[in-house]
């Protein structure tokens, strides 16, 4: 079964469950990991989906066994542990990574649909990230909308600064990445 027929099987069994419309496109999926080097030590990817990101994770030069993903669908999380061995699956929502992830992570990229999620629920998935993460390591999120994909509530309350990639026309719908530190 290729990726598409599976996110799209999901998406009609699980729509409250899978946001998108369709798996995130090579161009996004380079530019959210834009960031990851070689030589960091833990990435955690949260919403993996199919694993598109995460190839491009990889393709950076990343050991697997460096990359740490979490994924709330189950027949994701199949997908991808048959096509990623050495890298670390774990079937959970972003914001129970505290219980089951490694500390002092590099980076967390993120392809969790937070724009349209109400303000706690937002702020659960980031203050795990933020928990598991090095004082001032990229979060980074796509989004699809036209605006900031966290509220403004969230980024103060985390102290958050970001910067946005130009809008990513080759892929369905377009797509921005956001990259959030907290301010030092």
């Amino acid at each position: 079964m290729s990726d598409l027929s599976l996110f799209l099987g999901q998406f009609l069994r699980r729509p409250r469950e899978i946001r998108a419309i369709a798996p995130t496109g090579r161009a996004v999926a380079r530019e959210m990991a834009r960031l990851v080097d070689p030589r960091m030590e833990a990435v955690a990817e949260i919403g993996a989906g199919t694993g598109t990101i995460t190839k491009a994770i990889l393709a950076r030069g990343l050991p697997p066994e460096r990359l740490e993903l979490y994924e709330l669908n189950a027949a994701f999380c199949s997908r991808l542990h048959q096509r990623f061995p050495g890298v670390q699956v774990h079937n959970l929502p972003a914001q129970e990574m505290v219980n089951a992830g490694q500390r002092g992570l590099d980076a967390v990229i993120s392809g969790v649909p937070t724009m349209p999620m109400p303000d706690d629920l937002q702020a659960a998935i980031l203050g795990a990230a933020l928990a598991m993460m090095k004082p001032g390591a990229p979060f980074v999120q796509i989004t699809y909308g036209p605006v900031v994909p966290l509220s403004e509530a969230v980024r103060a309350h985390f102290g958050l600064r970001h910067e946005k990639s130009r809008r990513i026309w080759a892929n369905l719908p377009p797509a921005r990445v956001y990259v959030f530190r907290q301010k030092l």
